[in-house]
């Protein structure tokens, strides 16, 4: 079958990366067969649970739909038409019209008409609230214009992909984990968006042994534990430590052990499948005082040890510092970077590295 996705378009790298990783941790096959801002779609030979399995986890996609045909916007019609409507419907439907980009489409008259046909063919009745079938109507492949500022916006379309909707993001994770509502809040905590899509960058997958050595509130743990693994954090600094378990614990997480402990001495019993972290910028107490590119050079050898091999890191950066300079002196290989312009003067790197 051919699944389409839709993809945040906050960042125009880590959406489709965190949706590669988390295809590959799930060993589904895939093979790219159209790919637009903010839509990819592809085909695989998974079942229908494994693709919902896929979705439950997802920090930068918003939808995993169905691919039924594609087609060109005047040919919508007779599309629908050569579509046999039994085989997709099941249950009461809708007819919802999404747009990548603010092209002009008549998504009341589309909606109405298309979902009018449905109707007639299928016998199914309409639910607009709470339907159990979502016919998702997806325009995209945009035309674009630009004016004399050399501001471009969407005039039109090239395609429509008509899909049924599997799976949509729930929201309401996102807003119940906003850092500020956990027992313990510390200013700076990365949001649990980014939080879940490093972790599925870290190629974490249920029953793994996730490590964060730089724990500190517990954001990263709590989006890796939601996946059903082990939790192993640490944190220098002793109201971190603290506060990362008093999370956890709040969260309804049993399975952890938090250290007070300095990354470059921790001492575990075990290797770990996944290492997930954002470690602390420039030169403060949280560091002892140390230089950024020391501590993660010391850092990343010391966790080299309690990684195993085919397992990987993905940690946060600030883009002042090279990553390959430091890596140069660990067994470790960077696969893979991307960019989060967080202000005017920081951007964040998010980068994934092996062994």
């Amino acid at each position: 079958m051919e699944i389409t996705v839709i993809l945040s378009q906050e960042n125009e790298t880590l959406p489709k990366a965190e949706l590669i990783a988390r295809l590959e941790t799930l060993e589904i096959s895939y093979e790219i067969t159209q790919e637009y801002p903010g839509v990819l779609s592809f085909k695989t030979d998974a079942t229908d649970d494994e693709i919902l399995k896929l979705g439950e986890h997802l920090g930068y996609t918003h939808e995993i739909l169905k691919s039924i045909t594609t087609t060109l916007p005047e040919q919508l019609q007779e599309s629908i038409e050569t579509i046999n409507w039994e085989d997709h419907i099941n249950g009461t439907f809708k007819v919802r019209v999404k747009r990548m980009g603010n092209g002009d489409v008549d998504k009341d008259s589309i909606e109405r008409n298309i979902g009018g046909y449905i109707k007639q063919q299928t016998n199914a009745d309409v639910n607009l609230d709470n339907s159990d079938t979502t016919v998702k109507l997806v325009y995209t492949d945009p035309k674009t214009q630009t004016n004399e500022f050399k501001e471009e916006r969407v005039v039109g379309y090239n395609k429509v992909i008509i899909t049924t909707q599997l799976i949509e993001q729930d929201k309401k994770h996102f807003f119940d984990n906003k850092p500020h509502k956990r027992p313990y809040f510390h200013p700076g905590s990365m949001s649990p968006k980014l939080a879940l899509c490093m972790v599925n960058l870290a190629h974490t997958k249920e029953n793994d042994t996730v490590l964060d050595p730089f724990c500190g509130t517990g954001g990263i743990l709590i989006e890796a534990g939601d996946l059903n693994t082990r939790l192993i954090g640490s944190d220098i600094e002793k109201c971190m430590y603290e506060g990362s378990k008093l999370n956890l614990a709040h969260e309804g997480f049993d399975d952890f052990e938090i250290h007070w402990e300095d990354v470059r001495k921790l001492n575990l019993d075990e290797k770990v499948d996944a290492v997930a972290m954002d470690p602390p910028y420039g030169i403060s107490t949280t560091l002892g005082g140390d230089d950024t590119k020391q501590l993660y050079t010391e850092a990343l050898n010391s966790i080299a040890q309690y990684i195993k091999d085919d397992g990987y890191i993905c940690m946060a950066s600030p883009h002042y510092i090279d990553l390959y300079e430091v890596v140069d002196n660990t067994p470790l290989t960077i696969k893979e970077q991307h960019e989060i312009r967080m202000h005017k003067s920081l951007t964040r790197i998010i980068t994934v590295l092996t062994k």
